[in-house]
């Protein structure tokens, strides 16, 4: 076993933790007794959910890597790990593909109202008669927003479903665009007045701006509908749920939000909303992917700790 120290700020899946216990002397933040760890963890280890602030980086002044298994770095002031050099790694791009598969997925239960559907069964409703009429998925206009990566993989799945695609960025990426097939647009508006269904999938992102608000959504019209699998502060939550009781969206489905795991109550009222707990890369091949590639980043920064700069996907 190595001599290095991690500390362990969230749950990880027990068969990283197995390979960092055989590998490292690891703690567990919440059950420290020992007051003698804070000056000897060199690195902490958690997925996206974790908070890392200045207090915490106080308590524990050797830190010299976060490693985050995930693709989110939004919980942990950078400011604050930038003002002590210390560096940040991530997973990112490891579970688009499940992503994807999430994404369709909630593209076709919200539209053709499969979770409804079911609790109509259920219910016994279906004695009482037809079950309502639903939209036609096939050959709709989709909007991305988010990673290259990402878009391409929920793009690829689209086009099973002879959707139109289009694309938002600040630049358009020339490349991109003629491998993808996919429509550019540099005014998220105005591609919201062009598309049937608005996907969010951006990943990562630390400090994203709220970039889709009432203006995007207005535009989108009520006969749309907004997915959102990436980073739920790109979202203006209150503008949507307002949007979605005055019927000016046709409905939504989320798998991120503000807050989680606690969630506005305002969702649970909502009929013509499909809501998942955060669950795009809670897959096994996923979890094992990204625990894998999280165990390359240590290997690798405490083998090259002289020069961790040298080491890829680290930030900054």
């Amino acid at each position: 076993m190595s001599a290095f120290e991690l500390l362990k700020l969230t749950p990880l899946p027990a068969h990283l933790m197995s390979e960092l216990q055989a590998r490292y002397q690891v703690h567990d933040h919440g059950h420290l007794s020992d007051p003698s760890v804070l000056g000897r963890v060199a690195v902490m280890i958690g997925t996206g959910e974790m908070i890392v602030d200045a207090k915490l980086l106080a308590t524990y002044p050797k830190v010299q890597l976060i490693c985050v298994v995930g693709e989110s770095y939004e919980n942990i002031d950078m400011d604050a790990v930038k003002a002590k050099n210390i560096f940040v790694s991530a997973t990112p791009g490891v579970a688009d593909e499940d992503v994807a598969d999430l994404a369709l997925g909630l593209v076709l239960s919200v539209i053709r109202k499969i979770p409804q559907a079911d609790r109509f069964v259920r219910n016994s409703d279906w004695v009482e008669g037809a079950y309502s009429l639903s939209r036609k998925v096939t050959g709709a206009r989709m909007g991305l927003l988010g990673s290259h990566g990402l878009m391409k993989a929920i793009g690829k799945r689209a086009q099973g479903f002879d959707m139109r695609l289009a694309y938002f960025d600040q630049v358009e990426d020339a490349v991109f665009s003629k491998q993808t097939g996919m429509r550019y647009f540099s005014d998220l508006t105005e591609m919201a007045k062009e598309i049937d269904v608005l996907v969010l999938c951006a990943q990562g992102k630390h400090g994203c701006p709220q970039v889709v608000n009432a203006q995007v959504i207005d535009a989108l019209g009520a006969n749309a509908y907004v997915i959102n699998v990436g980073d739920a502060g790109l979202l203006d939550q209150g503008a949507l749920i307002k949007a979605l009781q005055q019927k000016k969206l046709a409905g939504a489905a989320l798998d991120v939000f503000v807050g989680e795991p606690k969630v506005a109550p305002e969702w649970r009222m909502l009929q013509n909303v499909v809501l998942t707990p955060h669950i795009g890369a809670r897959t096994e091949g996923a979890q094992r992917a990204m625990s894998n590639l999280a165990l390359a980043h240590l290997k690798a920064f405490f083998e090259h700790r002289d020069s961790p700069s040298e080491q890829p996907n680290l930030l900054p």
